[in-house]
């Protein structure tokens, strides 16, 4: 049984209670003191270093985008909507921050326990193979929207979901704790039961849900790596599970994992 405190810690209970603010640890805010200045530096220099080599014939990633909006309200006397200069700054600086580690965190969680479970990737694999074959790349598909039928939200009510309890709610999952990727598969075991994978809500709901959904579901590519790929752990090693919790629940480093080409004699591009 997981603390109370540590699933709240993992979601920071100071979102959850805000009183509790002005009477917290120095600790955390002694620490945002050293390590924001440097987060929004580098920020900064990613952005100064795009205003230098910016070509608005090539656009090369959403710092350029950003530069190009700026710069073309600028010409337009008449836009309503504009986006000052020093507003990019602090954009590229939630998508490092609410983007990469999320879904390198989900990315290694899931090797993980893939490694530490070698029947379950196995399953995975073979109906990769009979499924989808060695050849055609799968595609993820988006969660269909959830809302939250018969339950009455008053205007400008703050609402929080608490993921852990959603999660892990035994009257919807057979041994919640346990990984078992079949849990999301019809009665029969051969497709995947969307009414089942719809209640699993890790993306949030509602207006302050993920805006990052769409690139995280592109950039957790797993059905790809179980097709070509083989992931294990070196023998006479064991993975430690245990989690340690922050802004994300991380898993401790593997410095013994193994990947291996499953069709080693083939080539593919």
């Amino acid at each position: 049984q997981v603390p109370t405190w540590y699933q709240l810690r993992t979601t920071h209970a100071l979102s959850f209670w805000p009183y509790a603010r002005a009477g917290g640890s120095e600790l955390p805010r002694a620490a945002s003191r050293v390590f924001v200045p440097i987060w929004i530096c580098h920020a900064l220099l990613i952005v100064k270093e795009h205003y230098t080599t910016f070509d608005n014939s090539h656009i090369r990633d959403i710092t350029d985008s950003l530069i190009e909006h700026c710069q073309d309200k600028k010409k337009d006397v008449n836009a309503n909507i504009q986006l000052p200069e020093e507003k990019i700054v602090n954009l590229v600086n939630d998508l490092f921050g609410a983007g990469f580690d999320t879904v390198t965190t989900a990315l290694s969680w899931t090797l993980v326990y893939l490694v530490t479970y070698p029947d379950i990737q196995k399953k995975i694999q073979n109906e990769s193979d009979q499924t989808i074959g060695r050849e055609r790349r799968p595609r993820l598909h988006l969660l269909l929207y959830t809302s939250l039928n018969g339950y009455y939200i008053p205007k400008s009510l703050c609402v929080f979901i608490n993921h852990w309890q959603v999660n892990h709610d035994e009257t919807l999952w057979k041994e919640s704790s346990a990984f078992n990727p079949e849990h999301f598969l019809n009665a029969e075991g051969m497709e995947i039961n969307r009414m089942e994978s719809d209640k699993v809500m890790i993306f949030g709901l509602g207006k302050r849900r993920c805006i990052g959904e769409s690139i995280a579901r592109w950039e957790i590519f797993l059905a790809t790596l179980l097709q070509q790929r083989e992931f294990s752990i070196c023998d006479g090693q064991m993975v430690d599970g245990t989690p340690q919790y922050g802004l994300t629940m991380k898993h401790k480093n593997c410095e013994h994992f193994q990947i291996k080409q499953r069709f080693p004699n083939k080539s593919f591009e």
